[in-house]
Order: structure tokens, then sequence, then C-alpha cells
């Protein structure tokens, strides 16, 4: 369970580091564009950078799609 928590807590600091490099109206945009990209909600994609909810391996991808550079480890993980 421990190792679990690490890897949500890793995926959510990766995706806030990302997130916190912008200013307020940049880190709006980045938000609504995996919002949008993703197909969820915008609390979701804070809850996933607040580390409240886990980031599924699928939306992981699209992330990196969308922001056009890796910023989550390439471990493989268990669904």
């Amino acid at each position: 369970m421990n190792e679990k928590n690490n890897k949500i807590r890793k995926d959510s600091e990766a995706l806030r580091d990302f997130l916190n490099q912008f200013e307020k109206h940049d880190k709006t945009y980045w938000i609504s564009q995996i919002s949008a990209g993703c197909m969820v909600p915008r609390y979701t994609v804070l809850n996933w950078a607040k580390g409240l909810t886990r980031i599924q391996a699928l939306f992981k991808q699209k992330i990196e799609e969308i922001i056009g550079q890796e910023i989550f480890d390439r471990i493989t993980e268990p669904e």
C-alpha cells in the first residue's frame, strides 16, 4: 500500500511541478487544455495535481501528449 501511495504522490508532484512553473494565466490555460484533452472536469485535474486521486496510465499518456513532454516515470504499474 505504501508503494502505491508513493507512486500516486510522485505522479501528482510531477503534474504539480509542471503546472507551478507557469504564471496564473498560463497555469489556467494548461489546466483547461489537460481537462479538455482528457475529457474530465477541471476539478479532476486539480485533484490529480493535489494528489487526491490517482492519475490512470491512459490519462498520463494523454497529459504528456497534450503538454509535449514526458513528466511521469515510465515504470510499469499494475492497474
